[in-house]
Order: structure tokens, then C-alpha cells, then sequence
């Protein structure tokens, strides 16, 4: 067999497959093709298994052209890798016929014959739009004050109200849009980067109780259940997990070396511009109360240790920092639950939590009433 003729046959297996996907679809398989003109040698399907990414199956690219076939027990989502991608298309896998398309490397992927996944991004291209604008709009005149030097608490306040009153309209289109579609993996996938990715635990678990048994046990579903379950074990009135880990000069430093003392555990990183901005109420709140007994134990989820320390240096960080250096792999960060920086654990004299995600005039609030 010539290899014209094997990429002829190839084309025409991928197109039949587009038409046929349905009928496999109802034997509970997933027919997945693509056409991305980037990709020239292989594409590799894979998702998240617990706390590790697994390649599942890998396939052959003819002129742009894929074909995946399998069964999942459950919607959830998976990633198409390939070294023509500059990043990975993240997507949710059902049991249906499903094609990728995306023209060239600018252009963002099509994605059709998922229902679930057009819940998903019905969110996305519709209600999430709204809150994206007013989003912008408030971190544009954030970086204005900020450039123009009015770092005061007053102005920081009045930027805090805004964010809450945006966080209260997130909070409400995402109710609004999963209780039109309470079956759907989408829905679930929905509250898991609001309000799991975003931590909210309180409002996540809610929302997950809107949904019905089989969004619930989809497999996102069941790692928002997984996530609230580790989101547990750092409710306030709990011991926080254990902590040890090397400091900048390679010296173990343990959670338990601050204990009869209020310590603030903070995750972060240099390259993440959420908590740089943050830091500096972080350090106004260390110099204000570090001699009546509080502490901070920053947990970097860095990978290079270079940009590290000269975060540590530019921020006039001036406490205790520890990280392993394997980013979201950080053993802490997985303890911890965490989905997102900056995030942050306030812990008593006996090492329970007493406090989450404090930031801002919520942190110095809090620091006051403690130390007053």
C-alpha cells in the first residue's frame, strides 16, 4: 500500500467516523476526531487521575486529521496535547461523537457534538461575559490608582466593596444559569472553576446539592466532591495539616516551629500578579502585629528558584518562606486543597484554622480584633 493511498484511506476513515459517531455514540462509545492543520505527527488525549495527568491513548495526524475511539464511564474533562500546540484544548469527554476543529494557531478550538461541553461554554460565551466586563473594568482603575501611587486603605477599601458586590453578581448568574441545567456534567463543571478553582467551598457545596444524581457523579462532579472533602479538613476549629519543608538556604522548617504564636500560612508565588498585589497588605499586616505575636509562613508554589527570591526581595517579604519548588505539585498545596493563589490559612496558638483567605481590610480586621 502506497503512502498516498494510506492518507486517502485515512481522510475518508476520519470523515466516515464524523457520520457514524452517532450510531457508536448509542452503544456508549465516543467517536472523537479533529482537524488542526498545525499538528503534523501525533495528537495524545489525556486527563487528570487523581493528583496525576495521564496520556490515555495517542493518535496518528494525516494532513491535520484524528481519530480517537473509547468509552468513558463518565463526562469529564480531558486535554488534546500535541507539539504543534503552543497549549493544550481542554474540553469535556462524553460518550457521543465529538470533533475538534481549530484552523491555525490563533484561533481558539471548535468544539461540537458535546452536550455537556455546550453547557459549559454556553456560560462562558453568554452570563460570564457580563461579569468579565465589570471584572475589567474595576482592575483597570485598580492599576490607574496603583500607578498613581494612592495605596491608601481608604482607596483600597472602596475597591474591596466593588470586588464583593462583583463576587455577589458571579455568585448569582452562576445559580441562575446551573439551575436551568442541573443534569448536565457542564453545570458541574461550571461551580468546579467558580467556586473550586476560586475557592468558595461554602457556596460550591450548595450549588453542588442543585444538581442531579448523575451531574453529581460525573467525574467532575466527583472532584468537586473530592475537593470538598479535603476543604474539610481545614475548616475552621480543625488542626491545619502538617508543614515541613525547605526554607531558602535549604534549612527544613516546620509548621509545628510556630506554634503558641498566630501564623498566617500563605500560598503564593512570584508569578502569580494577584498576590503580588496583595502583598503589600500582607506586609503592612506583619509589621502592625509581628511583635504581639503573629507570623507568616509563605509557601511558594514557585519551580525556579532564582525568580523565587527575588519576588521575596522586591516585595520586602521579610518572614519566613519555604517551598519545594515543584509548583502546583507542592506537597503543601495538595494537604492544603489548594486550587488557586494567593490563598491563605490563619491559624491560632494551637495550630487550628480560624480564618481563610483573608485579604485586604478583611486580614487587618481580623489581626485587630485578635491583638486588640
Amino acid at each position: 500500500m502506497n503512502s498516498l493511498f494510506k492518507r486517502i484511506l485515512t481522510m475518508v476513515l476520519v470523515a466516515l467516523a464524523c457520520y457514524a459517531g452517532p450510531l457508536l455514540a448509542q452503544n456508549g462509545k465516543y467517536v472523537l476526531t479533529g482537524n488542526i492543520p498545525a499538528v503534523k505527527d501525533k495528537i495524545y488525549l489525556g486527563h487528570e487521575v487523581g493528583d496525576k495527568y495521564v496520556v490515555t491513548d495517542s493518535a496518528k495526524v494525516v494532513n491535520g486529521t484524528f481519530m480517537f475511539k473509547g468509552m468513558v464511564k463518565q463526562p469529564g474533562f480531558y486535554k488534546l496535547e500535541s507539539k504543534g500546540l503552543k497549549n493544550p484544548i481542554l474540553f469535556i469527554l462524553e460518550n457521543s461523537a465529538i470533533h475538534v476543529a481549530k484552523p491555525d494557531s490563533l484561533s481558539q478550538a471548535v468544539i461540537n457534538g458535546s452536550a455537556a461541553q455546550d453547557v459549559y461554554m454556553g456560560f462562558y460565551n453568554g452570563p460570564w461575559k457580563a461579569i468579565t466586563a465589570k471584572a475589567g473594568d474595576i482592575y483597570g482603575r485598580l492599576d490607574q490608582a496603583e500607578k498613581a501611587g494612592k495605596k491608601d486603605t481608604a482607596t483600597r477599601a472602596g475597591f474591596d466593596r466593588e470586588f464583593r458586590i462583583l463576587d455577589t453578581l458571579n455568585i448569582a448568574a452562576v445559580k441562575e444559569y446551573i439551575l436551568k441545567h442541573p443534569a448536565s456534567a457542564g453545570s458541574a463543571a461550571i461551580i468546579y472553576d467558580r467556586f473550586i478553582g476560586y475557592p468558595n467551598f461554602p457556596v460550591a457545596e450548595a450549588f453542588f446539592g442543585l444538581l442531579t444524581k448523575d451531574a453529581q457523579q460525573s467525574e467532575i462532579g466527583e472532584q468537586i466532591s473530592t475537593a470538598l472533602k479535603t476543604n474539610a479538613k481545614t475548616a475552621k476549629g480543625k488542626v491545619a495539616p502538617a508543614i515541613a519543608m525547605a526554607d531558602k538556604n535549604g534549612k527544613i522548617v516546620k509548621l509545628s516551629d510556630f506554634k503558641g504564636k498566630y501564623v498566617l500560612v500563605d500560598f503564593w508565588a512570584s508569578w502569580c500578579a494577584p498576590c503580588r498585589r496583595e502583598n503589600p497588605n500582607v506586609v503592612a499586616a506583619y509589621k502592625k502585629y509581628h511583635d504581639k505575636g503573629f507570623e507568616i509562613l509563605g509557601v511558594s508554589l514557585d519551580s525556579k528558584k532564582d525568580a523565587w527570591l527575588k519576588a521575596i526581595e522586591a516585595d520586602g517579604l521579610t518572614w519566613t518562606h519555604v517551598s519545594d519548588l515543584q509548583a502546583w505539585s507542592n506537597s503543601a498545596v495538595k494537604a492544603y486543597g489548594v486550587k488557586s493563589v494567593p490563598a491563605s490559612f490563619l491559624l491560632d496558638p494551637e495550630g487550628k484554622v480560624v480564618g481563610k483567605d483573608l485579604r485586604g481590610e478583611e486580614l487587618n480586621k481580623t489581626l485587630e480584633g485578635i491583638f486588640k
